[in-house]
Order: C-alpha cells, then structure tokens, then sequence
C-alpha cells in the first residue's frame, strides 16, 4: 500500500502522518527527498517557484514513489499532484515563467506517477474543523494564496469525480482520492473506514465498519454539505484547467 497524504498549507498534513503512523506502525515514512533538494538548492517553493525548480522536485517526488515499489506500506506528506497543483497556481497568476507548455510537459508525468499510489487522502480547507496557521521556517502563512491552492485541489477533485480525472488520472488506473477533515482523532477514525489494522485496504466485511464510524462519517458529511460555501471558486477553477 501506498499512500499519500496532500493538499494546501497548514492544513495539519504532518500531523496527520505522524497520527497515521502512530496508528499503523506497519507504514514506512518516505524519505521526501524533495525538502533536502529544496534546501540545498534553495529552490523557490509556494509563491516563488519557477519552472527549474518545480522540474526538480516534480522528479524527486516521482523518484521516492518509483523506489518504494519494493516497500510494502509507504506513507508520502505530499505527491505529484501537489506539484503540479503549485505549478498551475503560478501560471494562472503569471507569478513565473511556468507557463502551458510547461503544465503540458509535467501532466503525463504526473499521471504516470500517481498510479503507483494506492490512495490520496486530500486535507481540504473546511469550516468543520478549521487549521490554526502556525509561523514556522519556510511555511506559506498568506491565507488568500493558502485557500487559492486549496481551490485548484478541489477542482481537481471535481474533474476526478465527474470525468474519472482526465487529464490528471488514467480514468482506468487511478488512486482512490478520499477527503479527509475534522479534528485530528476524527480524521483517522474516517481513514479507519478504508486502512484495516493490517495496513491493508480495507475489506466490506471488517470490524471497523462500526455503527460508531459510520455515525460519526455520516455527521461529518453532513456538516460539511451545510457549511461548504464553494461554488464561485470552484467554478472559475474547473472552467480555466479542466476545459478539454
């Protein structure tokens, strides 16, 4: 099992790894070799990426899942669709010399790349439960840019529902793309509802189907329908980069 973990900044995603492996210890944290390539580098991340840069740690993501392919259980904080959701942000606001070609050049990459995965459990922006933003090096605290990222990965979500993710997934082989949100216990009692003790996706038939996670999906749901106002966004987002 292969499993990565995306979506905008300060969204609690390394807490999340760290609760997941605290849960299933079975599952090996990927090297991230793109933060170290980053570093040492000193390649612009979020605002300030150029199309050098975001080559670079497209491969270096890419690489980290093409060597796990001997690893059993690999946990990934962040994936290529997370890049090229930062690349698409920077061409659309013309922030750099990314431009279509180059988004062009990066898809098959990424869709290539992400079918080695077996599930994207994607954070998103929600009023459920929302993420206090903590100021630590080299992390994105404008809320405008954090909610505009959010936006491109839930009009990647859209197009993954509607037309099975073209051009971004092979309709037929694709990873399972799952929200994730609530508080931190919430969020590993919904992926409880697809990761089996074992580390293995789960079965129809398993234990973990309880009344009590089932309640507790059903009332996440819920709550989220009643409170996510997203529309306008969306729209916009799915009209400019999803168009054929």
């Amino acid at each position: 099992m292969r499993i990565a973990i995306s979506g905008s900044a300060c969204q609690g995603k390394t807490t999340l790894v760290n609760d997941f492996i605290e849960n299933w210890p079975m599952y090996k944290r990927s090297n991230e070799s793109y933060r170290k390539i980053i570093k040492e580098e000193k390649l612009g991340i979020n605002k300030n990426v150029n199309k050098d840069g975001q080559w670079k740690i497209l491969n270096c993501l890419v690489d980290d899942i093409q060597k796990s392919s001997t690893e059993k259980y690999v946990l990934f904080d962040r994936c290529p669709l997370d890049n090229l959701v930062y690349s698409l942000w920077s061409m659309e606001s013309g922030a750099s010399d990314i431009d279509k070609a180059f988004i062009d050049e990066c898809i098959p990459v990424v869709r290539e790349s992400v079918k080695l995965l077996d599930i994207i459990f994607f954070l998103p922006i929600t009023k459920v439960a929302p993420v206090r933003i903590e100021l630590k090096e080299d992390r994105e605290t404008d809320t405008v840019y954090i909610k505009e990222i959010d936006n491109i990965f839930k009009a990647l979500e859209r197009q993954y529902m509607i037309n099975g993710g073209e051009p971004f997934f092979c309709k037929d082989d694709k990873p399972g793309f799952i929200e994730i949100f609530g508080s931190p216990e919430e969020r590993i009692k919904m992926i409880e509802l697809y990761i089996a003790k074992t580390g293995d996706l789960i079965d129809e038939q398993e234990s973990v189907l309880s009344k009590e996670n089932l309640d507790l999906m059903e009332t996440l749901l819920n709550t989220q329908k009643q409170v996510r106002n997203k529309e306008d966004d969306e729209k916009k987002l799915y009209n400019k980069f999803m168009r054929k």
